[in-house]
């Protein structure tokens, strides 16, 4: 199985690091021909939107920020971790708040429902002490379609 695991300190380069990280991976073709270019482009949005939401509303209440960032290619899609330091918050609270309270075409506050939409088995937890951990799988059997429901 290809993986990868990569460890981030640094919010204000977090997404820039991300994303040359990918670019990387793309222009070696690092998990070709397990995945496609969709899948890929699929996880980087997943990936992108949880980072996002990081770098703008995460609490470290004074410890330095650690990130980390894990990605293996399985049989039914690319599962990936991430970790973080963080205070952490109720995901399936945020995604429920979010997918009834949204107008139509909003400009801001799609990034977690759009996380959901292109994933599955989505899951954040407290895993010791402080530490915060979102799992997600991006199938690479489906092509999913983004279905997110507007109030």
């Amino acid at each position: 199985m290809l993986a990868e695991h990569h460890t981030f300190c640094d919010l204000d380069a977090l997404i820039d690091q991300v994303h040359h990280l990918f670019t990387q991976w793309e222009r070696d073709e690092r998990f070709a021909p397990s995945l496609g270019v969709d899948d890929l482009h699929r996880l980087k949005l997943a990936v992108h939107e949880w980072l996002a939401n990081l770098v703008q509303h995460a609490h470290f209440n004074g410890h330095d920020p650690v990130i980390s960032l894990s990605v293996e290619v399985q049989d039914d899609g690319i599962q990936c971790t991430i970790s973080d330091n963080s205070d952490g918050f109720n995901l399936d609270d945020e995604l429920t708040l979010r997918s009834t309270s949204l107008e139509s075409l909003p400009e801001r506050g799609m990034g977690l429902l759009m996380l959901q939409a292109c994933t599955k088995r989505l899951s954040y937890t407290r895993v010791q002490g402080s530490v915060q951990k979102l799992e997600f799988v991006v199938s690479t059997q489906d092509n999913p379609w983004l279905k997110i429901q507007f109030s």
